[in-house]
């Protein structure tokens, strides 16, 4: 059954002050009617006195408290299933403490109306009170409560303004409480509080300042490395850090006895008399006084006196210093006999271009020989060189094994770091057991040798010092291949922990395998495999294959044999593998065991590779077809085939002074090619000497080659009558190309989609 529910609003109201006073007020209700409501009455009271001034904010609290007072005679009543229930809100009232308190609170919070008296509250009274303390020279005081409630307000400059009239007319005769009422006040005096404001001194808790210092400066190198290696600490890898627990024991604290301690020094000046020629003669006998470590030095020296004049010799020939001193000595006596041949290595004597009469005979002019160091009779052939990548007159030369047509293979090895300055004994001299096989200087760590040996191992050296052993080996473990080291090349590498390590290097294997050799804090080497090379299956890119009919329907190796290494000039982690089968594998070092591209380039074996050094995209390859190709990135055909009529290609590469020429070598002699002149012929020939060559290396300035033989002698040539290098040089080469593929309109078109081929700005790159 649904309950009814009706609200009715009724007025209470109060007859008279006398039912008021002797006993409780009778409530009547009265729905639906109008009657007068008293909400309050008290006895007039004259004004007494001056008129008290009230302040804004209490003339609105006593407005606001007459309204909640009027408001509280309602009464709200519900009619529900037929009987009224009040339902009227009740106030909310904060509980206080006492009841003196309340009774304080209720008699000054909402004054009367009907008394005819402006009365002020009770916190502006103490207010004015307080400041009229103030005026007397007590202090400007305020309550914790005035603070608190008038500070960022206009209430507190109101309450001042008010008590300041006010003060006048207020004293203790003329008001109104009581004694009670005084009691009360003092009772619940609000506690004050003194305020000064006082300049203290400045007190720095913390300070970070930013320094800013100039690029390419000493300090602007110490912020950088300060700044890497922060980030190392706090968010690179070297926030992790390796932690051990141990135990560990603090010591006793040890104590002197008193009969060890020593009484304290008295010093004192004393008067004394020193000739010069006592001083001088003290002086000199400091040079012949040994002191602690140094003693046996000195008995050892007394005993090398008793030794013969040959014992000597040997003991002191072993000194890095009579090395050095040895060394200087014998640059200045081959400079003696080689002086013009290293003034035109240098390209001090250059040809001068205001000559009545020049003839172009691309010649080479033999500036010295630098023959193998060793006096036995066993027969070692120039495997590699490398020249050093910041001094132009050091060369590395490795002996060894270059073909298997001599009759009797070496069974030892030998690298000789040579100078120009002395072409007769080399500067550092390091012997193996086994042939060497490959050399490579470091083009970023310029003092480091990377050496590959016979027997598939690889160690590093570091030529600034004498007689030391090498920096690290490979082991079996992280290189397990036998097969010899062919080719090195070092990759420039970003460290993860931002700090500057030692940049890694590539090798490869005759077993066509490709390993990164890393160099860290052991004596080892931190070796992991790249790539191995795998028979190419199929037809690739680039010169169509020849089909033989004896071939054989299976190959007894399923690794291709790998021959020579390439990098590229512009992006750090490509390079390129040159293979038996005449192909070209394009690799990265970002992705293991992945071919990029497969280029087929010649018939035979692919034995060199060569950027030319105005353009990222055009190279050449020379091989065992006799041949020489020259190609471009993205276009799958050669666009100049070079040919020769006597031997095969072991070495070709661009001139580094003129974008046209070419310089190849077999196995007889040196050939230079211009293809803005010829590209059916040579320009010239030459032969070097009764014994084969094997490889060629160009000086850094481009004006001479450095040309290896089977017989371990390295002659060093210079170009002589060579043309004037172009102002233009790319622009010779483009218009050279254009001009050789002109018979060949398909290549044309494709050339031309390629557009411009070089490098920003027409710069010059050297090929690495």
């Amino acid at each position: 059954m649904a309950q009814s529910k009706v609200t009715k609003f009724a007025k209470l109201t109060i007859d008279d002050d006398e039912n008021e006073e002797t006993a409780s007020p009778e409530v009547k209700l009265s729905l639906g009617k109008t009657k007068k409501v008293v909400m309050d009455r008290s006895d007039t009271v004259s004004t007494i006195g001056s008129i008290i001034h009230l302040s804004l904010y209490d003339r609105i609290r006593i407005e606001t408290q007459k309204i909640l007072d009027k408001r509280s005679q309602l009464q709200i009543h519900e009619l529900i299933d037929n009987k009224r229930v009040n339902v009227t809100p009740k106030p909310i009232d904060l509980p206080h403490e006492t009841e003196g308190y309340k009774k304080l609170t209720r008699k000054y919070s909402a004054p009367k109306a009907e008394d005819g008296l402006d009365i002020i509250s009770f916190k502006s009274m103490t207010s004015t009170i307080m400041k009229s303390r103030s005026s007397r020279g007590v202090g400007f005081r305020l309550s914790l409560e005035d603070i608190i409630n008038g500070i960022g307000s206009e209430r507190m400059l109101l309450d001042l303004e008010s008590a300041r009239h006010s003060m006048a007319s207020f004293d203790s005769s003329s008001s109104s409480l009581s004694l009670s009422d005084a009691h009360l006040v003092g009772k619940h005096k609000l506690p004050f509080i003194r305020i000064v404001l006082r300049k203290t001194e400045l007190q720095l808790l913390y300070e970070q300042r930013s320094m800013t210092a100039i690029k390419n400066t000493e300090d602007a190198n110490f912020v950088e490395m300060d700044n890497k290696q922060y980030d190392y600490l706090t968010i690179g890898r070297g926030k992790i850090r390796r932690r051990s627990e141990s135990e560990a024991q603090t010591s006793n604290t040890l104590y002197k006895a008193r009969g060890i301690n020593t009484d304290k020094t008295e010093t004192r000046d004393v008067a004394s008399y020193v000739s010069f020629f006592e001083m001088y003669d003290t002086y000199m006998q400091l040079d012949d006084i040994e002191y602690g470590f140094n003693e046996y030095e000195t008995k050892k020296l007394h005993i090398s006196q008793s030794q013969t004049n040959e014992e000597q010799f040997a003991m002191i020939a072993k000194l890095p210093s009579f090395h050095l001193a040895s060394d200087i000595i014998k640059r200045l006596l081959a400079g003696n006999t080689y002086e013009e041949g290293q003034r035109r290595f240098r390209n001090m004597m250059s040809v001068i271009r205001t000559m009545d009469k020049v003839i172009y005979k691309y010649s080479l002019k033999p500036l010295f020989n630098i023959n193998r160091a060793s006096k036995d009779n066993i027969r070692k052939a120039v495997s590699d060189m490398s020249f050093c990548y910041t001094n132009g007159d050091i060369l590395a030369v490795s002996y060894g094994i270059y073909s298997y047509q001599a009759a009797k293979l070496p069974n030892t090895g030998e690298v000789c770091v040579w100078s120009i300055k002395n072409p007769c004994d080399p500067e550092r001299f390091y012997s193996y057991e086994v042939p060497v096989v490959s050399v490579e200087f470091s083009p970023y760590m310029p003092s480091l040798l990377a050496i590959g040996l016979f027997d598939g191992t690889v160690e590093v050296r570091d030529i600034a010092f004498y007689n030391q052993p090498p920096v690290a080996i490979s082991q079996r473990i992280t290189s397990p291949g036998v097969d010899p080291v062919l080719a090195i090349k070092w990759i420039k590498q970003t460290s993860a922990n931002g700090q500057e390590d030692v940049d890694p290097f590539i090798t490869l294997s005759q077993d066509g395998s490709v390993t990164q050799f890393n160099i860290i804090n052991s004596p080892f080497l931190s070796g992991f495999r790249l790539m191995t090379l795998e028979r190419i299956e199929g037809i690739p890119e680039g010169l169509p294959g020849i089909k033989s009919s004896t071939e054989l329907p299976q190959q007894t190796n399923r690794c291709a044999q790998g021959l020579n290494l390439t990098k590229h000039p512009t992006h750090l982690d490509i390079y390129y593998v040159l293979t038996d089968e005449g192909c070209i594998h394009k690799c990265s070092t970002n992705y293991q065991h992945h071919y990029l591209q497969v280029l087929k380039t010649h018939e035979g074996s692919v034995n060199a590779m060569d950027f030319s050094p105005w353009s990222p995209k055009l190279f050449l390859t020379c091989g065992n077809d006799w041949c020489i190709r020259i190609w471009m990135d993205g276009i799958f055909q050669p666009l100049v085939t070079l040919k020769n009529i006597s031997a095969p290609y072991q070495w070709a590469a661009w001139s580094r002074v003129h974008s046209t020429v070419i310089i190849a070598i077999n196995r007889k002699q040196c050939e230079i090619w211009d293809l803005k002149r010829n590209i059916l012929k040579p320009m010239s020939t030459t032969c070097i000497g009764k014994s084969y060559n094997t490889m060629g290396i160009f000086s850094l300035n481009g004006c001479a080659i450095a040309i290896g033989t089977e017989r371990g002698q390295v002659v060093v040539s210079a170009f002589d009558e060579m043309p004037f290098p172009p102002y233009y040089q790319y622009d010779t080469l483009e218009k050279a190309i254009y001009k050789a593929v002109n018979n060949f309109p398909e290549l044309l078109i494709e050339l031309k989609s390629v557009g411009y081929f070089g490098y920003p700005n027409k710069g010059f790159v050297k090929p690495p």
